[in-house]
């Protein structure tokens, strides 16, 4: 049974706009039109895709199942077509990148910057986020290629590589914290500071959580929260909060480094190694297979570049 196109279509619009009369003005239908669609795909996968309530519509558990599914193929499509207009000459080509912050801000650059150099007709996409996030998008094919940390591979994730080289977070205050002045600390040491921190279920937060767990101890409240790095970083360098963050978010680049440093906490570190993974299944652009194979060299290259004498200096 070959699943249509039209119908992923009509399906997936519904599920990001949770309403018939949304996703038909989106699609340009009447609603009608789109309903004898969704009709069509639930009949012909004889199972109900959407529970329908006065508000809208939400995913059953077989929609829940056939959702990844139908973005990959929806993804796999345009790849597909975008590639073969790039060889007519009548589109440029486009890698799909997703990466961690700490990737971003380090060898990334260089690695767009040389294929751009060998590439010069070619665009290409960044999209930030974190380790889970970035896995979550590369299996619905929403991205190429994710530059993340290292996580166990899937049925949907194969590894391309990884880093000898080992990053991991850490406390970070202000060079001028009150903190820095009381010798060795514990954990224990710091309770009623004021966190600076991303939101719960995000990967470093719920790290920095365990952490106190697994010292016996009860995590202290987080008194701001967001999502991006920047603010992360300012609430560090100027309001007196401590923060939770790789040595490569500490600034350099954005002229902080010096006002932020790591807070030697004992036991407070953990490890973790850059990696890059594609989808497992489906095929990569000549232009993607070129960006894995630069981003491959950068990231086998990072154990001498990240030691001192090299950029963590």
């Amino acid at each position: 049974m070959l699943l249509n196109l039209r119908e992923l279509r009509a399906f997936k619009a519904i599920v990001e706009h949770g309403s018939l009369g949304r996703a038909a003005e989106a699609l340009k239908l009447t609603q009608p039109a789109l309903t004898r669609i969704l009709k069509r795909l639930e009949e012909q996968l004889d199972v109900p895709l959407f529970e329908r309530h006065a508000g809208g519509m939400t995913l059953t558990e077989y929609g829940s199942a056939l959702e990844p599914y139908a973005s990959l193929l929806l993804a796999e499509s345009e790849n597909a077509v975008r590639e073969l207009n790039a060889m007519r000459g009548l589109e440029k080509g486009v890698v799909r990148v997703g990466a961690v912050s700490s990737a971003v801000e380090s060898f990334l650059p260089r690695a767009i910057e040389r294929l751009l150099a060998q590439w010069p007709g070619l665009q290409v996409r960044i999209v930030e986020g974190l380790s889970d996030e970035l896995a979550l998008w590369l299996a619905k094919g929403e991205i190429d290629l994710a530059i993340c940390f290292s996580m166990p591979e899937t049925a949907e994730l194969a590894l391309v590589s990884e880093s000898e080289w080992q990053e991991g977070c850490h406390v970070v205050a202000a060079v001028d914290h009150p903190l820095r002045g009381r010798g060795p600390l514990r954990l224990a040491d710091l309770e009623g500071q004021r966190w600076a921190l991303p939101p719960r279920r995000m990967g470093p937060r719920e790290e920095w959580h365990q952490l106190f767990l697994a010292q016996g101890l009860v995590p202290p409240p987080v008194a701001a929260e967001a999502r991006s790095i920047n603010a992360l970083r300012a609430l560090v360098a100027g309001g007196g909060f401590l923060g939770w963050m790789p040595r490569l978010l500490l600034g350099e680049q954005q002229g902080l480094r010096g006002t932020i440093d790591v807070l030697p906490v004992e036991g407070a570190c953990t490890v973790r190694h850059f990696a890059v993974y594609r989808r497992r299944h489906g095929t990569l652009s000549a232009a993607t297979a070129q960006m894995r194979d630069e981003l491959r060299r950068q990231v086998q290259a990072l154990g001498p570049a990240m030691r001192p004498g090299g950029i963590e200096t």
